[in-house]
């Protein structure tokens, strides 16, 4: 959970102890109903942590998180933390954000699991029904 609200404590200890990993799931509504906020926190992290130890999560009952991961996904840093920090956010690290990251630690090779899956049931139901639609 990064540590909310203690940010900084876990960015000492994170920085210490390469087998800590920042959880996102009680930070990510905030990128909501406080966007900035949201901006400082993810730009901390990225800054002392860097972008390969910071986990998606959702952390609360949501049946369908799209909507948070679009957000996510258009997010952009605002230019004077951007400057202040100097860390990336683009879509290679949002990318490693929502799911690489895991797979890494899980040893998932994300490649392997596509491919499989492309020729599963219900890949196949879902390429028919595209194709007739």
């Amino acid at each position: 959970h990064v540590g909310l609200p203690l940010l900084e404590d876990f960015c000492w200890i994170a920085t210490q102890e390469r087998n800590v990993y920042g959880g996102l799931a009680v930070a990510m509504p905030f990128i909501h109903t406080r966007p900035r906020y949201f901006a400082e926190i993810i730009s901390e992290l990225l800054y002392w942590i860097g972008p390969d130890r910071i986990l998606f999560g959702s952390d609360y009952a949501i049946w369908e998180p799209s909507w948070l991961i679009e957000k996510f996904m258009a997010m952009e840093l605002p230019e004077d933390i951007r400057e202040e920090t100097g860390v990336t956010f683009d879509r290679s690290v949002k990318k490693k954000i929502l799911g690489e990251n895991a797979a890494a630690l899980y040893g998932i090779d994300i490649e392997a699991r596509k491919e499989k899956f492309r020729e599963c049931d219900l890949a196949r139901m879902i390429a028919s029904r595209e194709r007739i639609a």
